[in-house]
């Protein structure tokens, strides 16, 4: 993937839409979609020429439409991966995640014991995913 600091306003706003959507979709199948109410054709294609040219669309296959064919793009990382991303250029690293884990529950305003209990739950399946991935890696 290209190296790019933040995208356009409008490229982060598709890249949202898509990911909730969360399946391919062609240029004309985006422009008909609900969420893409106020955008019009032209910021439509520019903004998906833009984010292909940087590398944050793939092609996910072609569609035949009458006489032509249009590409399926999906984003090309995942939500998460495209946030770590700008939260490691602006100077976090692996040493804030309980520090940025804490500034997300205290911003979402969330207290009690389930919501800790709900967060503790997620935190130990990273862990463990992490652990697994680290011993494969290893070869244990």
């Amino acid at each position: 993937m290209k190296k790019q600091d933040c995208l356009t306003l409008r490229e982060e706003e598709l890249l949202n839409i898509l990911w909730e959507i969360n399946e391919p979709l062609t240029t004309g199948e985006m422009a008909e979609r609900p969420e893409m109410d106020g955008w019009n054709t032209a910021t439509l294609f520019k903004t998906v020429r833009s984010l292909s040219d940087k590398e944050y669309l793939k092609i996910m296959g072609l569609e035949k439409s009458a006489k032509t064919y249009s590409r399926k793009l999906a984003p090309a990382l995942t939500k998460e991966e495209y946030y770590a991303g700008i939260m490691m250029k602006r100077g976090l690293n692996i040493g804030s995640i309980a520090n940025i884990t804490a500034a997300f529950l205290g911003a979402a305003g969330k207290s009690g014991k389930e919501r800790d209990a709900e967060v503790i739950a997620e935190l130990e399946e990273i862990i463990d995913t992490l652990r697994k991935k680290g011993e494969e890696e290893n070869g244990n």
